[in-house]
């Protein structure tokens, strides 16, 4: 049986609201600190743009005692920070493929321990780092850098700087990289190359020495899911301190999208202006003034930002005018966010965002997913099969829905049964369902490929509406998935839920970062989809081969008779059950011989096999 182990952090319910209403201001980290205006011109003329002043990649014995490790009373390899050249983590086997191999600072998992019970691990510097001595020009026109691997969860990494040792100030963190997924493991590069500006935090000195900190922090929710107190973990090699650059602008955060959707495909009845936001982080040691943010799409410039000067050390967001696509079908918008300012760059790469997955207009269909080769997401949670998972869509003007489409996902076994469903979101953030196709029933020819689940009629959506479109099951199924969901940290809204239970009537929930591929389709030449009538059950039993207790998954809307004969047909359990859309029923044969027997649900029959 295969299993998909979330990645996804835990939903807090409302986190998805309409466009309109969700929250764009830009979301500020520790490293948006204003600086002040200050001559540089005798301290350019002493250093070397990219000069190593010190440098640490754990390999000799003094490199590694230069860390003190403090684990919060943990020991053992599976739990805090490590020096070594052993990975000791779960996630990854192989660790980091840092430039220099050998030893490497790992930081492992976290302890299983009760909810609620967050605690904190460090690696700092034993010593301060003496920047003047090694031949730099301060703390505020140095960078430290590092090459990393690791994966997020809700755990908080942190990278932190003190001028006395004692009190330690954040300078950056990972919130940049997406919640790492089990189906998607490669969403952080292996290394990863980190640069943090030094002088983000202490612009207001002239600090010449320095502690360095890495710090994970635990977030264990005051849950009792069995998901919520999975950690991952962070792999750290060849950290150096630099010089910085004169003339320095870095992007992050790069966004695209309608009122912080950010859409693949946009039916035509639904296009609205598209947004361009990002940050641009100063890590030189000049202001840069006039800097602007450019929108190119398919190589030609057709949005700019006002221009604005951005400080030594800070980070500030820009926003570009918006841009309405024109109602012509079928065309890739490969769209690229660069920064751009009235001095000549010293490191143009990261100057440039990677160029987004491409967008498109359409004639009826309205996606999140990138329409590439599908992966797979869903599956079973905490033995749990039912679920319902898809994507969040706001609805700008009134349209009549189809059918809810999804591709589905390789290692969903044959004769697995599946349904849209829909669901509007109301004020307070709860969803209440509109209405659910017939189920389909997957077969070899079902995997990597589009169904299309046709409504029972047409259901008219009103503008200024979230709706969430799903694929409901009830056994072991697998959507596909392409491409990454935001996860609403920062301009784009979360848009990718999946729900065990029903979203009505969850016992679990979660984002994930893996998009599926679950779609809206508003084609009025597509047929009406069959009402599923009274009386009509599907149904899923699991495990099948069992030690005698079988799990049986219902959907009905009605009382539901079942009957287990053994192989000379005698009844050995009759009941009735009432269902009420899916429910879960357990029966149990543990009192009776190994073998065969016949369950009858309905009018239907299924073989089971006690071992």
């Amino acid at each position: 049986m295969k299993k998909i182990i979330l990645s996804a952090m835990a939903l807090t319910l409302g986190s998805v609201s309409f466009g309109q209403q969700v929250n764009q201001e830009m979301i500020f980290g520790e490293n948006d600190l204003a600086s002040e205006s200050k001559s540089t011109s005798s301290l350019i003329n002493n250093k070397v743009l990219g000069q190593v002043i010190w440098s640490n990649d754990f390999n000799s014995p003094a490199d590694s005692a230069a860390w003190v490790l403090d684990n919060d009373g943990q020991t053992g390899p599976t739990f805090g920070w490590t020096i070594d050249a052993t990975s000791d983590g779960w996630w990854s086997t192989a660790g980091i493929a840092s430039t220099s191999g050998g030893n490497f600072a790992e930081m492992s998992n976290g302890p299983t321990s009760a909810p609620g019970q967050n605690v904190t691990y460090t690696l700092t510097t034993v010593n301060s780092i003496d920047l003047i001595a090694l031949g730099g020009v301060g703390a505020e026109y140095s960078s430290l850098e590092f090459e990393q691997y690791g994966a997020r969860f809700n755990d908080l990494m942190e990278i932190q700087v003190s001028t006395d040792g004692i009190t330690f100030t954040t300078i950056g963190n990972n919130l940049d990289f997406a919640v790492h997924s089990a189906a998607s493991s490669n969403i952080w590069p292996n290394p990863n190359l980190k640069r943090v500006n030094l002088g983000t935090a202490l612009t207001a000195t002239t600090a010449t020495s320095v502690w360095i900190r890495f710090s994970w922090t635990t977030n264990f929710p005051s849950s009792t899911s069995p998901n919520a107190w999975i950690a991952y973990g962070w792999y750290i090699d060849d950290i150096n301190i630099v010089t910085n650059a004169t003339n320095d602008l870095t992007i992050s955060e790069s966004y695209f999208g309608t009122a912080a959707f950010p859409y693949s495909r946009i039916p035509v009845s639904q296009i609205q202006p598209v947004e361009f936001t990002a940050k641009a982080t100063n890590s030189g040691v000049t202001d840069q003034t006039n800097t602007i943010l450019n929108v190119d799409i398919n190589g030609s410039i057709i949005s700019s930002s006002t221009p604005q000067t951005v400080s030594v050390g800070s980070t500030d967001s820009l926003v570009a005018t918006t841009w309405t696509p024109p109602a012509t079908l079928g065309i890739p918008y490969v769209v690229t966010l660069s920064l751009m300012s009235d001095s000549i760059e010293d490191i143009p790469l990261d100057n440039a965002s990677a160029p987004f997955a491409p967008f498109e207009i359409t004639e009826y269909v309205y996606a999140y997913d990138d329409y590439g080769t599908p992966g797979a997401g869903g599956g079973e949670n905490a033995g749990q099969f039912d679920f319902e998972a898809g994507n969040a869509f706001d609805i700008w003007a009134s349209a009549d829905l189809a059918a809810i489409e999804v591709v589905v996902g390789a290692g969903t076994p044959a004769n697995t049964n599946f349904k849209g469903v829909l669901y509007e979101r109301l004020a307070d953030g709860s969803y209440n369902k509109i209405t659910e196709t017939a189920f389909h029933t997957t077969d070899a020819s079902s995997i990597g490929n589009v169904t299309q689940m046709l409504l029972p009629a047409r259901v008219t959506l009103n503008p200024n509406t979230t709706y969430f479109a799903a694929v409901s099951c009830l056994s072991e199924f697998y959507y596909g998935t392409s491409g990454t969901s935001p996860d609403g940290s920062g301009a784009a809204a979360q848009t990718s839920l999946i729900y065990y239970g029903t979203m009505d009537n969850p016992t679990s929930q979660f984002y994930t970062s893996n998009t599926p591929m679950v779609r809206m389709n508003f084609d009025p030449t597509l047929p009406v989809g069959v009402e599923e009538l009274k009386g009509q059950v599907k149904f899923n039993v699991f495990p099948n081969p069992s030690n005698g207790v079988f799990n049986i998954n219902l959907s009905s809307n009605d009382n539901v008779n079942l009957t287990v004969k053994n192989v000379v047909g005698q009844t050995v359990i009759t009941e009735t059950v009432n269902v009420s859309g899916n429910t879960n029923h357990k029966i149990s044969l543990t009192d009776y011989s190994k073998g065969i027997y016949f369950l009858t649900v309905g009018t239907e029959n299924v073989k089971l096999i006690v071992e």
